[in-house]
């Protein structure tokens, strides 16, 4: 190899190199720039994703029961591109309440364990808890964020001829059900003396 084409392949390397390093830099801080690496950031980014699910599991909710449909577990889910979708699984519809919530919660664990999704938000009516209250149930959204945080949202409703009376929703805290990942042991391999 002469000197020259030596030199020329050292020259591309060394501008290649630049131009990752630019790239690099870039990236960074465009993604600095949106607080994805800032607590503020995630705080920010996992509210909107909880606000879209709950406003998304609310629409539907009050959708069927203003058709008169009884509403068993159902689930909205926001991917790792944040878009939105309900999650319903058919059978689930057959199941007593109890039975369907379980299934719901062990079905949203496998979809989190196979990845793509970010938030879920498990929804289901329970009675109210507030026996001072007018309304006799209440629609149930637990949403949970891959980054951690965790939400209940517990909104208050009573039909009245077939029409849907939301009462104002309140915030619980809550633990996570659906992001629960236990840490593995390391495996030993045992060694023969």
């Amino acid at each position: 190899m002469s000197m020259t084409n030596s030199r020329s392949v050292f020259f591309s390397v060394q501008t290649l190199l630049a131009v990752l390093l630019v790239v690099i830099f870039a990236a960074t801080a465009v993604a600095q720039e949106r607080g994805e690496f800032t607590e503020e950031g995630v705080r920010e980014f996992t509210q909107q994703q909880f606000e879209a699910m709950y406003r998304k599991a609310m629409a539907n909710a009050s959708e069927r029961l203003e058709d008169g449909e009884a509403i068993k577990a159902f689930a909205v889910v926001a991917d790792r591109k944040s878009e939105i979708r309900v999650v319903r699984i058919d059978k689930v519809e057959t199941f007593p309440p109890n039975v369907a919530l379980e299934v719901m919660r062990r079905s949203l664990r496998v979809l989190v364990k196979n990845g793509g999704i970010g938030a879920t938000c498990l929804v289901y009516v329970a009675p109210n808890p507030d026996k001072d209250s007018n309304a006799e149930f209440v629609v149930v959204a637990e949403m949970e964020h891959i980054f951690g945080p965790t939400l209940a949202q517990v909104t208050p409703y009573s039909l009245d001829n077939g029409k849907i009376k939301v009462g104002k929703p309140v915030a619980v805290e809550s633990k996570p059900s659906i992001f629960v990942f236990k840490k593995q042991e390391p495996r030993t391999t045992r060694q023969d003396s």
